[in-house]
């Protein structure tokens, strides 16, 4: 079993110099790419080593390494927009409020309205146990045994569709997988090898062994918008560029080698078999006691790994709800001030600038009366995936509350000219159409910006009267912006 990987790299693990895309790219290419100098994009937030968000909300996996290898041979510049689960990364595509996936399975299914790359990994689905069920790991024959499978997966349709008789045990993550596994709340987890070796190792995961394999492969590409075919032209050509050595350096960086513990390694085992052969005598008499200390163990470690996975599950669930607004998974108000302090904190000693830009929507009452509170809630999703799409991955992103939305910029150099380009590009995009259901709507924005230093030295402050630009700005018609300190600037121009 192993991980074959088609095309993997990136520049943390020795990258060579940028290729030139103007060799790469044919002219027609070359004018496509300047026709969208952004290509948006959704990571799948928990699919490791594929795809994933880290503890500092930074997008990681296999999948970022080789989007930074494409684009430096490309040119192409990738905008990664708020991370969900598979299921609500493919609806985006399908609306169109994103170009591109990072971690998708062919299906016949999906190939219906998505567009595909040639295959950059391909990985064996695994069957799972725990290390003292020595039960068969064929599917074939395990019918009636409970198998966590992650939800929404081709994998998950593979099993269904092969092994009718096994009782699938759908799980959000294949980490929650695992440890229902280990705690006996499911006989065995379908996975991916290598997302399976990524988390026993990151996660510390004791007790499991591969009881088979599945005979499914997951072979993951890039998936596109159908509607862009010559995207898909200008990423096989990146892809191609990623050499051997790159693609060896990537199974060293993320897929671990530690599937086999180290006392199964065999030059382990001859080292304590010969050891056994001058003490056996001796250990003899311990080997009774020994056994019982260690099913005594086995029981209350069983019992302790249960209970503290509750624990994590229901403080993972808290924090979320604490920090974060339920509607759309941005930070909310208290969340966002207190990341907002700290910036400033950071600022001061960094000398640099913070822009505080206050987004509001126009006439979304409007949007609620006719169409439905559902219809609202859909749109405030929408615009907060897309004000997070036009975002560093330094940049903050909240919701206050009903239609206002808050973006904190930080390390800003040229505090209000910085400040001024982001808010441009943020009313630009806004000025896109949404859609909601099968009903097309162009909604009114308006934002108002303020600075520190200058405007305000603590969150509360730089919020108030960020909100005041923002009505300044409101008198002035739709799409406009305004500095605390300053004049009104100009509508912003449709996007071409």
């Amino acid at each position: 079993m192993g991980t074959a990987l088609a095309g993997l790299a990136g520049a943390s693990v020795g990258v060579p110099a940028m290729a030139d895309p103007d060799a790469l790219l044919d002219a027609e290419e070359q004018a496509w790419v300047a026709r969208h100098p952004v290509v948006l994009f959704a990571p799948e937030r928990d699919f490791p080593p594929f795809s994933f968000v880290d503890s500092q909300g930074q997008h990681r996996g296999l999948s970022a390494d080789v989007l930074e290898l494409v684009q430096q041979h490309t040119g192409l510049k990738f905008q990664p927009v708020a991370a969900a689960d598979r299921s609500s990364n493919i609806d985006r595509l399908k609306r169109r409020e994103v170009d591109l996936l990072t971690s998708l399975r062919p299906t016949a299914e999906r190939e219906q309205f998505i567009a595909f790359t040639s295959a950059y990994v391909s990985s064996p689905a695994v069957v799972l146990r725990r290390r003292n069920d020595h039960r068969s790991g064929d599917l074939a024959k395990m019918g009636g045994q409970r198998v966590a499978v992650d939800r929404n997966s081709a994998a998950e349709d593979f099993v269904h569709g092969t092994y009718p008789d096994v009782i699938t045990a759908e799980v959000d993550a294949a980490a929650q997988g695992l440890r229902d596994v280990i705690t006996g709340d499911v006989d065995a987890c379908a996975v991916n090898l290598a997302t399976a070796s990524f988390i026993i190792e990151r996660d510390r995961l004791g007790g499991l062994h591969v009881a088979g394999e599945t005979g499914y492969f997951s072979t993951l590409t890039l998936g596109y918008r159908k509607d862009w075919p010559m995207l898909g032209r200008v990423l096989e050509k990146g892809l191609a560029q990623i050499n051997d050595a790159e693609r060896a350096a990537m199974i060293a960086r993320w897929i671990p080698l530690s599937d086999i513990a180290w006392w199964q390694r065999p030059e382990v085992q001859r080292v304590l078999g010969a050891a056994a052969i001058g003490t056996g005598l001796l250990m003899g008499g311990l080997l009774l006691w020994n056994r019982a200390l260690r099913r005594a163990v086995a029981q209350r470690t069983d019992a302790l790994q249960k209970e503290l996975a509750e624990r994590q599950r229901l403080e993972t669930r808290l924090r979320t709800l604490a920090e974060h607004d339920p509607l759309t998974g941005l930070m909310n108000r208290a969340a966002l001030t207190e990341a907002l302090r700290r910036s400033l904190a950071l600022a001061a000693r960094q000398k640099w600038s913070v822009a505080v830009v206050f987004v509001d929507l126009d006439k979304f009452k409007a949007v609620n009366d006719s169409m439905g509170h559902a219809a609202g809630d859909e749109l405030l999703r929408q615009i907060a995936s897309r004000l997070q799409g036009c975002l560093r991955e330094s940049d903050l992103l909240g919701r206050l509350g009903g239609d206002e939305f808050i973006v904190v910029a930080e390390a800003l150099h040229d505090g209000p000219r910085n400040a001024i380009e982001l808010t441009d590009k943020l009313l630009m995009q806004m000025k896109r159409p949404f859609l909601i259901g099968d009903q097309s709507l162009a909604m009114g924005f308006s934002a108002g910006i303020a600075l520190f230093p200058g405007d305000g030295d603590t969150p509360e402050a730089l919020i108030a009267n960020a909100d005041a630009a923002m009505y300044q700005a409101k008198e002035q018609g739709r799409f406009r912006a305004a500095l605390f300190k300053g004049s009104t600037l100009p509508a912003v121009e449709d996007p071409t």
